[in-house]
């Protein structure tokens, strides 16, 4: 397996930095400037490293992440004025079936008055064809009676008349005196 050359030129300096440090016996205070040469050079390639492998993939899983997260917030939104827009369609809808209930009921109290009256003007208009009707009979049966009277009267007088005569008035004569007779007594009754 062949190395690359950064790869074998970072483990030399891996290797010689342990031992530069042994030479130099320098306290745990002291400023090592091939140490931080080394650990600049070794960040830088670390860097390297992983800006190629690494990051590129974490970048992308953050976008990516971002993206989904935007999306989602999105759609929150798309969501919520969704809701806001059912429930104020909700509303419309509701205030509607109040208006047309308030409507039918409305209409109901109109038709069931106008029934009231309409049976009250039947039952008026009813009663006064029954008492014109009884006036009506009243007046026939009084006229009836009345008739009645009358030619019992004139029975009687026709009778009294010919006991009074003594002799039977043949028909001519006999509706000559009813009508007369009827005619005193209409004058009198009307009197």
């Amino acid at each position: 397996m062949t190395l690359k050359p950064w790869a074998l030129a970072g483990l030399a300096l891996l290797q010689a930095t342990p031992l530069y440090a042994a030479e130099e016996g320098g306290g745990p205070l002291a400023i090592n400037t091939a140490l931080i040469i080394w650990t600049f050079l070794i960040f830088g390639i670390v860097l390297v490293v992983l800006s190629r492998t690494a990051w590129p993939a974490i970048l992308g899983a953050v976008e990516q992440r971002e993206t989904h997260i935007r999306e989602l917030l999105e759609g929150a939104e798309r969501d919520r004025a969704a809701a806001a827009a059912a429930a104020e369609e909700n509303r419309r809808l509701l205030e509607e079936t109040r208006a047309k209930a308030h409507e039918a009921i409305n209409e109901a109290r109109l038709q069931g008055e106008a029934m009231r009256a309409e049976v009250l003007a039947t039952s008026r208009r009813e009663q006064q064809e029954m008492m014109e009707r009884a006036r009506r009979d009243i007046a026939a049966e009084r006229e009836g009676a009345l008739e009645s009277v009358r030619r019992e009267a004139v029975d009687l007088s026709i009778r009294a008349a010919e006991k009074l005569v003594r002799r039977t008035l043949d028909g001519e004569d006999n509706r000559r005196l009813v009508r007369e007779y009827l005619a005193g007594v209409g004058a009198r009754a009307e009197a």
